[in-house]
Protein backbone atom coordinates (compact mmCIF):
# COMPACT_ATOMS: atom_id res chain seq x y z
CA UNK A 1 0.00 0.00 0.00
CA UNK A 2 1.84 3.43 -0.94
CA UNK A 3 2.52 5.69 1.90
CA UNK A 4 -0.09 8.03 0.69
CA UNK A 5 -3.14 6.29 1.96
CA UNK A 6 -1.60 6.56 5.80
CA UNK A 7 -3.34 9.41 7.39
CA UNK A 8 -2.43 10.17 10.82
CA UNK A 9 -5.62 10.72 13.38
CA UNK A 10 -4.11 13.94 13.79
CA UNK A 11 -3.73 15.28 10.12
CA UNK A 12 -7.13 14.45 9.60
CA UNK A 13 -8.26 16.26 12.36
CA UNK A 14 -6.68 19.18 11.20
CA UNK A 15 -7.57 18.24 7.57
CA UNK A 16 -10.87 17.06 7.55
CA UNK A 17 -12.08 18.87 4.59
CA UNK A 18 -9.19 18.52 1.92
CA UNK A 19 -9.34 14.41 3.18
CA UNK A 20 -12.76 14.18 2.16
CA UNK A 21 -12.37 16.46 -1.23
CA UNK A 22 -9.59 13.84 -1.70
CA UNK A 23 -11.71 11.01 -1.72
CA UNK A 24 -14.77 12.55 -3.76
CA UNK A 25 -12.59 13.61 -6.48
CA UNK A 26 -11.06 10.13 -6.40
CA UNK A 27 -7.52 11.13 -6.15
CA UNK A 28 -7.22 7.96 -3.69
CA UNK A 29 -10.24 5.51 -3.20
CA UNK A 30 -9.04 5.03 0.53
CA UNK A 31 -7.04 6.77 4.03
CA UNK A 32 -5.70 4.48 6.38
CA UNK A 33 -5.88 6.02 9.89
CA UNK A 34 -3.01 5.53 12.19
CA UNK A 35 -3.32 6.14 16.24
CA UNK A 36 0.25 5.80 17.71
CA UNK A 37 1.98 4.52 14.46
CA UNK A 38 -1.29 1.67 14.07
CA UNK A 39 -4.04 1.13 12.04
CA UNK A 40 -7.30 2.08 13.37
CA UNK A 41 -9.74 2.78 10.64
CA UNK A 42 -10.49 2.81 7.08
CA UNK A 43 -12.04 6.19 5.40
CA UNK A 44 -13.21 5.36 2.22
CA UNK A 45 -15.45 6.75 -0.31
CA UNK A 46 -19.64 6.32 0.17
CA UNK A 47 -19.36 4.46 -3.80
CA UNK A 48 -16.32 2.52 -2.34
CA UNK A 49 -18.00 1.13 0.26
CA UNK A 50 -21.45 0.40 -1.21
CA UNK A 51 -19.62 -1.60 -3.93
CA UNK A 52 -17.47 -3.34 -1.29
CA UNK A 53 -20.72 -4.33 0.63
CA UNK A 54 -22.64 -5.58 -2.63
CA UNK A 55 -19.52 -7.73 -3.43
CA UNK A 56 -19.51 -9.47 0.01
CA UNK A 57 -23.29 -9.81 -0.34
CA UNK A 58 -23.16 -11.68 -3.77
CA UNK A 59 -20.13 -13.89 -2.27
CA UNK A 60 -22.18 -14.78 0.58
CA UNK A 61 -25.22 -15.87 -1.71
CA UNK A 62 -22.77 -17.49 -3.87
CA UNK A 63 -21.41 -19.37 -1.16
CA UNK A 64 -24.80 -20.51 0.38
CA UNK A 65 -26.17 -21.24 -3.34
CA UNK A 66 -22.83 -23.62 -3.45
CA UNK A 67 -23.50 -25.31 -0.46
CA UNK A 68 -27.36 -25.79 -1.31
CA UNK A 69 -25.94 -27.88 -4.26
CA UNK A 70 -23.95 -29.56 -2.98
CA UNK A 71 -26.67 -30.83 0.02
CA UNK A 72 -29.28 -31.33 -2.50
CA UNK A 73 -31.52 -34.13 -1.77
CA UNK A 74 -33.51 -34.88 -4.83
CA UNK A 75 -36.00 -37.09 -2.50
CA UNK A 76 -36.44 -34.56 -0.24
CA UNK A 77 -37.78 -32.06 -3.37
CA UNK A 78 -41.23 -30.54 -4.35
CA UNK A 79 -41.84 -30.37 -7.76
CA UNK A 80 -43.39 -27.19 -9.07
CA UNK A 81 -46.63 -29.02 -9.57
CA UNK A 82 -46.82 -29.84 -6.46
CA UNK A 83 -46.23 -26.16 -4.93
CA UNK A 84 -48.77 -24.72 -7.46
CA UNK A 85 -51.23 -27.34 -6.22
CA UNK A 86 -50.80 -27.04 -2.18
CA UNK A 87 -49.98 -23.00 -2.68
CA UNK A 88 -51.85 -21.21 -5.55
CA UNK A 89 -54.43 -19.23 -4.89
Amino acid sequence: MRIKNYLSSTNLAKNTAATLSSIAAGDTDKFIILKNNAPRAILMSIESYEAMEEEIEDLRLTALALSRIQNFDSGESISHKEMMKKYAK
